[in-house]
């Protein structure tokens, strides 16, 4: 049962976090001993805030996910409660536990959130592959691509002018206007939509910290589906490409090289086709390759457009401008040569 709170929780200090998991806690775990409860304030999120709290068990906490100022504006979040719960039914996310007015309550999911190095290691990317083939089997969602109506969303939100003059100049300087975004966007479509991609059920932010890895079962999960919908299938995997070069230290010589996609995409492939890995043919892995690099340029521009909203109105401590004059230059710097890419058979 989905307990329903009328609750709202102070996410801007960790006194209101723990205050309000306290809450969530006495109506979901009743049979804890509420004044032993024990908490950790995780900061991996940009988006929202969130906390675990726990009696006797740290591995049977329960987490608290507070929404982040006016996200509420570009997520909706009934769609994302009901993905929750769908998911959990088909073994994909963890049991929704609570709502209230300003968040979510939900099951812990053992294991930790992946690292740079830890994306690159056989057990754990094969196992995300698999676990990203399972998703993508799920008859959910309403079949229309997502990706470029929540993208003009974004932009309708955006105002024409930074509010801050010195941010709004190197915008300009940078030709990163409003007009010239709504331009890109138009072109991608244009561009991605002529493919002829498959749409499927999708998670849409597969970044390292949305990836959990249970080192004892050898078992990748995904969390935090707020922006799951139906999307382009290439589009999941291109953006879990684009994460391999992290969100504090970015380093886009961590983009993975063509050698490396190959063989995720050959594994991904084998477990959403059930086949066996050779069996999956090379000029689809290439169709693949070709297809996710290209939406790796669609992802660029969708989160260098969120960072702007977020650098509007977001009080998480984050550097949301930074983030993206960085996702919008790597655009910039690999749209000819992903644009132009071709297989044989086109």
């Amino acid at each position: 049962m989905v307990h329903k709170l009328d609750l709202v929780i102070d996410g801007t200090t960790k006194e209101g976090l723990r205050e309000g998991a306290t809450e969530i806690a006495k109506s979901v775990r009743a049979d804890w001993d509420h004044d032993k409860l024990q908490f950790k304030v995780y900061t991996d999120g940009i988006t929202n805030q969130l906390i675990g709290v726990w009696y006797d068990d740290r591995e049977k906490q329960i987490l608290v996910r507070v929404y982040g100022n006016k996200t509420e504006m570009f997520i909706d979040r009934d769609a994302e409660r009901r993905n929750i719960e769908v998911l959990h039914k088909a073994g994909c996310g963890p049991e929704l536990l609570a709502t209230f007015s300003n968040g979510v309550s939900y099951e812990f999911t053992k294991g930790n959130p992946l690292s740079e190095v830890d994306v690159l290691l056989e057990p754990i990317w094969k196992d995300i592959t698999r676990e990203l083939a399972k998703l993508h089997n799920i008859k959910e969602g309403d079949g229309k691509p997502m990706l470029f109506s929540k993208l003009r969303h974004f932009l309708s939100l955006l105002p024409d002018t930074m509010n801050d003059a010195t941010q709004q100049q190197r915008l300009v300087d940078k030709g990163y206007t409003k007009s010239k975004l709504e331009e890109e966007t138009n072109l991608l479509e244009g561009h991605l939509g002529s493919l002829g991609c498959p749409v499927v059920f999708s998670h849409n932010d597969i970044l390292l910290g949305n990836v959990i890895w249970d080192k004892s079962a050898k078992k990748a999960s995904f969390i935090d589906y707020e922006y799951g919908a139906s999307n382009y299938q290439p589009y999941d995997i291109a953006n879990h490409f684009n994460e391999f070069v992290g969100m504090e230290n970015i380093d886009y010589n961590r983009y993975p090289n063509e050698e490396f996609q190959r063989n995720w995409i050959r594994s991904y492939l084998s477990y959403y086709q059930s086949v066996l890995p050779e069996k999956v043919e090379e000029s689809q892995i290439s169709r693949w390759y070709v297809w996710v690099n290209k939406f790796a340029l669609a992802s660029h521009v969708f989160w260098g457009v969120w960072a702007l909203l977020q650098a509007c109105h977001s009080a998480i401590d984050f550097d949301f401008f930074g983030y993206a004059l960085i996702r919008l230059d790597e655009y910039t710097k690999r749209k000819e040569e992903f644009l132009a890419l071709t297989t044989e058979e086109s």
